[in-house]
């Protein structure tokens, strides 16, 4: 899966909220409840989130290693280490801020996902096993994407993003003048 988000603030300030702040993704996105980073972002912390559940994800923790943190590039790529589902054999996710015009920014996100082939119950796997499909999952990015736009706007303008991360305004990016495009990678 491949998203941009568009974001009316200087690149820095999306960064200090995606990057910096790594293990706080609970300010802004919906789904994360309790996150926990074991120290500073960079190659190698664990950030453990409490999930609330979304799409096929059921409601519990999942670990994330960081594998990448290049705060001079403003880009970070992560893996999940432990709590996926069992249909998700890996899981790899690269995030990068962008320059824009007029103070504005591009926020990335390429995610790449492994899925398991599961057998069906009953069913022997002799003449070869068909992945069960599931339910297919519109990403959260639209409603987490709106929270993370408001948190980068209100630190560029001197606010509090954990302030900005529970702030009045549209959800899904359609805040006047903001735009986020979701593309599946599939």
């Amino acid at each position: 899966m491949r998203a941009e988000l568009a974001i009316s603030a200087p690149a820095q300030d999306a960064w200090a909220v995606v990057g910096e702040r790594f293990g706080e993704i609970g300010q802004w996105a919906s789904a994360i409840t309790e996150p926990v980073m074991d120290g500073p972002p960079g190659p190698g912390r664990v950030r453990t989130c409490h999930v609330a559940g979304f799409g096929p994800i059921a409601p519990g923790v999942i670990t994330e290693r960081l594998v990448r943190f290049d705060p001079g590039g403003r880009s970070l790529s992560y893996q999940a280490a432990g709590g996926m589902p069992r249909f998700i054999a890996h899981a790899v996710s690269r995030w990068s801020v962008h320059e824009g015009l007029s103070g504005t920014c591009l926020v990335r996100i390429d995610a790449t996902v492994t899925l398991r082939l599961i057998a069906r119950w009953g069913r022997s796997c002799a003449g070869g096993c068909v992945p069960i499909r599931g339910e297919r999952s519109r990403p959260s990015l639209p409603r987490s994407g709106g929270r993370l736009r408001r948190a980068a706007d209100r630190r560029s303008a001197g606010r509090d993003p954990a302030a900005a991360a529970s702030g009045t305004g549209r959800e899904g990016g359609q805040e006047p003048g903001g735009a986020v495009r979701v593309t599946p990678g599939w």
